[in-house]
């Protein structure tokens, strides 16, 4: 168990490291964005065929490549108690003193089981508050594979419109850090199979959707990329390979 933790914690550490370095040359020299994924290691890069579903593997890689190819980070991990380890890491290493939570049942349950270190907020307070904490941690409802595209949806607690949805979407968009808890059964290919998945749940788009492609971004007159502009400067996806 030690060794695993040890594994888990090596490798949010390299890809924090590896995401300042890409963040930092952005914010000096600028990039152009990021328009697809390469091929995932590991498996095939023969394109699907039209209405092919990508096998549970290689939807996990494909996402994870092309959340790292518009500076998002992924943490894969294989149990509620590493995505856990994977918080405890990020806020350690983040150095955050301030975090706000969604009221997902199962954002809750692995807080729960992050030792302290840091305020931890509920999402039930005023907009300024909010403001005040460098770090939020959410459910993403979707996972996009083409893009790395997340989907939050929120507004409907009570599940009157379908699945229950987070009431507070301000706790992925205010702080300067976004961590969103994706299942891999979540992951879908398309953009389209996302808006599908949507409607087919509720009989309807839900109150709020928000479609997030790696942390915020904005160009200048100059087309200067700049990132944290309207939004979180930071995105990670624990992706929670065993749901």
């Amino acid at each position: 168990m030690s060794d695993d933790r040890s594994t888990i914690l090596d490798s949010i550490r390299s890809s924090l490291a590896k995401a300042a370095v890409v963040r930092n040359a952005t914010e000096v020299h600028g990039s152009q964005p990021a328009i697809g994924a390469p091929p995932p290691t590991g498996e095939s890069s023969v394109p699907l065929a039209d209405g092919e579903a990508p096998t549970p593997n290689r939807a996990i890689a494909e996402f994870q490549a092309a959340l790292d190819r518009v500076q998002g980070v992924c943490h894969r991990v294989t149990s509620d108690a590493g995505a856990a380890d994977a918080l405890q890491a990020l806020t350690a290493d983040l150095g955050v003193s301030r975090v706000v939570r969604s009221d997902d049942p199962l954002v809750i349950d692995i807080l729960e089981r992050v030792i302290g270190g840091f305020e931890l907020i509920p999402p039930d307070v005023a907009k300024s508050a909010i403001l005040e904490c460098e770090l939020g941690v959410s459910r993403a409802t979707i996972g996009v594979v083409e893009y790395g595209t997340i989907v939050l949806t929120s507004g409907d607690a009570e599940g009157r419109q379908g699945p229950p949805t987070e009431r507070q979407r301000l706790v992925a968009l205010l702080p300067e850090t976004h961590v969103a808890i994706l299942a891999a059964t979540d992951l879908v290919a398309t953009w389209d199979a996302a808006l599908s998945s949507l409607h087919s749940a509720s009989g309807g788009l839900p109150p709020t959707a928000t479609f997030a492609t790696g942390p915020s971004r904005t160009a200048d007159i100059e087309l200067e990329l700049v990132l944290g502009v309207h939004g979180p400067k930071n995105q990670h996806v624990i992706l929670l390979e065993h749901r």
